[in-house]
């Protein structure tokens, strides 16, 4: 089925990679909890940290990305930090997803920044991808 403003020859539009707020994170409890309790797996500058969640979410995952105030001081330069590492997540979401469905699972991530200097969007790009890779190899079956 082709969609009103569509580019010409697309058939189905599920492979657009956006992040909706669906898919965010936002509970502070949720996400208290998680870092408590949760799982975690760990690829230097990032961390994520994960749990199995319950069959009433929407979306396969959702996510927070959490930089430290102790690292970087200015709020413009965390916030810059973290719509860096929402892009990379947005456009490797499925590396996680597709597992995620095939084993019929849903979970809540958080992103953790650990690094205290900028990090250039390749190296966060590839962190990203390397962390999820992880992630989808721990996922029980």
């Amino acid at each position: 089925m082709v969609q009103r403003g569509s580019p010409p020859g697309a058939k189905n539009m599920a492979t657009k990679h956006t992040l909706g707020k669906h898919e965010r994170l936002k509970s502070n409890l949720a996400i208290q909890d998680l870092l408590k309790n949760g799982s975690w797996v760990s690829e230097y500058p990032l961390k994520i940290y994960w749990s199995i969640s319950g069959p009433l979410q929407n979306s396969p995952a959702r996510m927070a990305v959490l930089v430290p105030k102790r690292r970087f001081k200015r709020a413009v330069d965390r916030n810059l930090m973290k719509r860096r590492i929402r892009e990379s997540y947005r456009q490797n979401k499925y590396l996680i997803y597709d597992p995620l469905q095939q084993k019929e699972l849903k979970i809540v991530l958080i992103i953790l920044l650990l690094s205290d200097e900028f990090i250039p969007f390749e190296s966060l790009d590839a962190g990203i991808r390397g962390l999820l890779r992880k992630l989808a190899d721990k996922l029980p079956q």
